[in-house]
């Protein structure tokens, strides 16, 4: 008996749009200061795209990550992003490949752990400087578009 695993109806692409919007003020504690940012992840089937902005920061970018954790709460770093040296501009874009593990070097989760926690608004962004080593600006990851029923 054979076994066969096409689907006639064509394969469910799952896309949605995630934002974060970062200021000082989402940091726990929150930061004075103006500097702001953005970062824009795009899902495409099992592809998480990113683009993360920057503008303002008070000195260089020393580092920008994806952190499990709810709003108003700090949490462990989930993925770091190689972030660029600068204070305004891009930070960073690339890929996460969600059939394979997402790691932050120490430990690492499903990329479909990471996709629920995206879609439920447990994780968020922020980047680091040298005056602010916990975190400069921070937005929680929010799901703003999808389709195909995600």
């Amino acid at each position: 008996m054979a076994c066969n695993d096409d689907d006639s109806n064509g394969p469910s692409i799952r896309t949605a749009t995630y934002v974060a919007t970062m200021s000082g003020a989402n940091e726990v504690p929150p930061v004075a200061g103006g500097a702001s940012g953005t970062a824009t992840f795009t899902l495409n089937g099992n592809m998480l795209s990113y683009v993360v902005t920057v503008n303002g920061l008070s000195g260089n970018a020393a580092a920008s990550h994806i952190h499990f954790g709810a709003a108003n709460a700090n949490g462990n770093i989930a993925y770091p992003f190689t972030a660029a040296s600068i204070q305004s501009g891009q930070l960073a874009s690339g890929s996460i490949d969600l059939t394979q593990p997402v790691s932050n070097g120490t430990t690492s989760i499903s990329g479909d752990s990471l996709l629920t926690l995206l879609n439920n608004g447990m994780v968020y962004t922020n980047v680091h400087t040298a005056a602010n080593a916990g975190g400069e600006i921070r937005g929680q990851i929010i799901r703003t578009q999808s389709s195909n029923g995600y």
